[in-house]
């Protein structure tokens, strides 16, 4: 990840950062909204860190994740998932705004733990130390099994979306339904223009949930048991840039290994839905994206011209 890239819309503004054995401080502003940072290390009853948010806490430690606040600033402040890889609201608190924030600290290091965020708190950091651990934990005994280890290890997950929302009734077939949606898309890969999707969604008005390797945003009919235009193991190869055909036993070696990997990355999701404080739904169909907003720009990428919205979004052009 490149811990550089600020992806809010509004500058953080650093304004203080206080340096004591016993209390360490760091003050700043984003958007017209006060940040605080407080940390000490030998509080009598043990270490205490916090940070606020206009006054208010929005993490002490043992929480598992930022409070609601922190992650509706990062939504009005233009953060979506499917756009801004290798983070959430919890790797911009805790691996940018804090670090900044405590930039003159020199006596106490930050009480995080191995994964960049303090110990107990459940992230995108989770859900891909999951996957990262499963895949290199993947069986290499015929070339089958080790073109599929190689294959895997190539598309990194970069995000996790949620697609909780108490106020629709349709799920992504179209179909009514009587729950609140809920669902999750995973997308692994080197690039937006080679990725894949794992997915679990409400299908076919079941209600039921079941993971599956989709492409987001496409035609799902159901043809038997197939699903037309699902994702088969083809194009994780292709998105993992390996060349040529398949070895025999590639497809079965990839469905058992898919298989497993989804079980670890289930629970690890899970986890994570469950810290989110929220309800907040990240994902935005096409007509609340691109709603009330200016184009700034136009860019040509590969003969492809696209507008650029004043909120960073990109439409492409067709024709």
């Amino acid at each position: 990840m490149d811990e550089a890239a600020w992806v809010l819309r509004t500058d953080l503004k650093v304004l203080n950062s206080l340096d004591d054995p016993y209390l360490m401080t760091g003050l700043g502003s984003l958007g017209g909204r006060e940040l605080m940072v407080h940390h000490a290390p030998d509080a009598g009853q043990g270490a205490e860190f916090r940070v606020f948010l206009e006054g208010g806490v929005v993490y002490e430690l043992g929480m598992a994740a930022p409070a609601e606040p922190w992650f509706r600033v990062c939504r009005e402040e233009g953060y979506e998932p499917e756009r801004h890889w290798d983070l959430d609201p919890a790797l911009i608190l805790f691996r940018q705004v804090v670090p900044a924030l405590a930039g003159n600290w020199r006596e106490q290091p930050l009480p995080y733990g191995p994964l960049g965020v303090p110990e107990g708190v459940v992230c995108l950091a989770s859900v891909q130390a999951a996957w990262n651990k499963g895949v290199a934990l993947l069986p290499e005994r015929d070339e089958g099994e080790r073109q599929v280890a190689a294959c895997l290890r190539e598309l990194p997950l970069r995000a996790v979306v949620f697609h909780d929302d108490p106020g629709r009734r349709e799920d992504f077939l179209g179909t009514g339904v009587d729950d609140p949606l809920l669902g999750v898309f995973v997308h692994f890969g080197r690039s937006r223009d080679r990725r894949v999707t794992l997915s679990k969604a409400t299908l076919n008005g079941t209600g039921g949930l079941r993971w599956s390797p989709w492409a987001a945003g496409g035609e799902w009919r159901e043809e038997g048991r197939a699903w037309a235009g699902t994702q088969g193991a083809g194009a994780f190869r292709a998105a993992a840039g390996l060349g040529g055909p398949p070895c025999a036993g590639f497809e079965a070696a990839f469905t058992l290994a898919l298989t497993g990997l989804i079980r670890d990355l289930d629970e690890a999701v899970e986890a994570c839905r469950q810290a989110c404080p929220a309800p907040i739904p990240w994902h935005r169909d096409p007509l609340t994206r691109y709603l009330n907003h200016m184009i700034v720009d136009v860019r040509v990428k590969r003969d492809r011209a696209f507008l650029v919205l004043d909120d960073g979004s990109e439409v492409r052009v067709s024709g």
